[in-house]
């Protein structure tokens, strides 16, 4: 798989701009300038590709509104008036936002799952924002597109901010790249505006490890959920990190769910907890190796979507998962866990 490889290559910062500008894809910036200088331009060449480049990708991206579970309109970035009134979107609404990963789109399985456990439990607005014509190519065109399509989205909020809502009322989601998307937007967007609530789910380490990002800058409540050690990021500086499974590297549940692998499980998870308990343990687990502080919870703690974020939990919460859908262990489960623990 790209992302093994990619981990393999990408060890520091340094590697990632010699990778980068070394391994362009096919119609990269490079050979364009080359054209460019054929036809007589000089040093403004990179910047028309700058502007070029961000004008493709706007021009392929849609935004997905959904009231009420239904799909009420897709369209360009460029919002206006008439088309928030014919989404039937208020300003009064909690609007959520919905990020995918690589080769995905708002058409897939688990963005259709969160739009429906977001439209029953959230309520409100939800708008899922589809970059998947180049997200459907090589990890690298996407990567090489990460902050032309944080701009889009920046401007979309904004947009959205303008005609009115509120973004105290705002939730984002991101899986995967989209989850470092979530991240960029919501500290791109500021000091002007703060999102109250993002979440993420492991979101992709390639490209990313291992620069050091402040994540809990991104909005006023992040809580980041990781799952797999190889696709996504080490680095923890969420308000909360979620750790599931073993230590956050990787799930039990591989063994059933093998197409899925670690990561494709953490989207999963997160849908479930919608509607089943996923328990956090009183402490880390003796093979969990921790630089940072683990978060002190209170009985009975579970983790998921949290509208009301309880700021007495912060840090790393470990929680285990289990072999089989919906992949949450019961509390009679649980305790034996901790059994095991003293055990040893």
């Amino acid at each position: 798989m790209i992302y093994s490889k990619l981990g393999i290559l990408i060890c520091n910062s340094t590697l990632i701009t010699i990778f980068i500008l070394s391994i362009h894809y096919a119609d990269s910036k490079l050979d364009q300038k080359q054209i460019f200088l054929k036809h007589g331009t000089r040093y403004e060449s990179t910047d028309i590709l700058a502007r070029a480049f961000k004008s493709d990708v706007r021009k392929t991206m849609t935004v997905q509104f959904f009231k009420n579970n239904t799909k009420t309109l897709e369209t360009s970035v460029d919002l206006n008036e008439n088309m928030l009134k014919t989404s039937g979107c208020l300003p009064s609404d909690k609007i959520s936002i919905v990020l995918h990963g690589w080769i995905q789109s708002c058409s897939d399985e688990w963005a259709l799952s969160l739009i429906d456990r977001l439209s029953f439990y959230r309520k409100g607005c939800v708008i899922c924002i589809d970059y998947s014509t180049v997200a459907s190519s090589s990890y690298m065109r996407l990567y090489s597109n990460f902050e032309h399509i944080t701009e889009a989205i920046v401007g979309i909020i904004i947009g959205l901010i303008q005609h009115g809502f509120d973004p105290n009322r705002a939730y984002l989601f991101g899986f995967s790249f989209g989850g470092q998307l979530a991240s960029a937007v919501g500290r791109s967007l500021q000091p002007h505006f703060t999102l109250q609530n993002i979440d993420t789910c492991d979101m992709a380490g390639p490209g990313f490890d291992p620069i050091a990002v402040d994540h809990s800058k991104a909005g006023k409540n992040v809580q980041c959920f990781h799952s797999s050690r190889d696709k996504g990021t080490l680095i923890h500086s969420c308000h909360r990190n979620i750790m599931l499974g073993s230590c956050g590297l990787s799930q039990p549940s591989v063994a059933s769910q093998l197409h899925l692998g670690s990561h494709g499980l953490c989207v999963d998870i997160y849908i479930n907890s919608f509607d089943y308990p996923f328990y956090a343990l009183k402490s880390p687990p003796p093979e969990c190796i921790s630089f940072t502080a683990a978060a002190k919870i209170p009985d009975d703690y579970t983790v998921g979507y949290d509208e009301h974020f309880n700021k007495q939990v912060m840090g790393k919460i470990y929680v285990p998962t289990s072999l089989h859908y919906p992949y949450n262990l019961s509390k009679k489960e649980l305790q034996l866990l901790y059994m095991d623990f003293k055990r040893e």
